[in-house]
């Protein structure tokens, strides 16, 4: 009877500790799905209230176009340099990368965060010479992908 008593004891102290233990892991789980549930979020909350529209453009020179773009959201877009800019005839556009090479966009004065309501000025220069009786796209994508575009004939 005794080795019984104490067989039952040891059974149940063990069945305790794999219990803690396995409520530990499910915790853990747990704790790792909710902060992925979080930051995704926090990532489409982000996507909503981004948004951009692209006012007007025009080429001041058969080789440049100037857009005036507005953050009309209500989240202010950080990590400008990272705006994805697009341009071409329609059909044929291509991406101009930020600052670097032939052909490139800048903003017209230093721009770090674009806060809500505020316009900023795009130029794109040094590209293929403009035609005047061709239809140009051009299109602004934020760094969490929104966007807008622009259709235009200049000259």
């Amino acid at each position: 009877m005794g080795s019984a008593v104490f067989t039952e004891a040891i059974l149940i102290v063990a069945s305790v500790i794999i219990a803690g233990g396995l409520a530990g892991v499910v915790m853990t789980k747990v704790g790792t799905f909710q902060s992925t549930f979080t930051q995704t979020t926090e990532n489409q909350k982000q996507t909503i209230l981004t948004n951009i529209k692209i006012l007007y453009a025009q080429n001041p020179t058969s080789t440049s176009v100037s857009a005036w773009v507005k953050n009309i959201g209500t989240y202010s877009i950080t990590n400008t340099q990272n705006i994805d800019v697009y341009f071409g005839q329609t059909g044929a556009m291509q991406r101009i990368p930020y600052n670097a090479g032939s052909p490139s966009w800048t903003f017209s004065s230093p721009v770090t965060s674009w806060d809500k309501a505020n316009t900023v000025q795009i130029n794109l220069s040094d590209l293929s010479a403009i035609q005047c009786s061709s239809v140009y796209e051009l299109q602004v994508t934020t760094p969490n992908g929104v966007s807008d575009e622009y259709f235009a004939t200049f000259c």
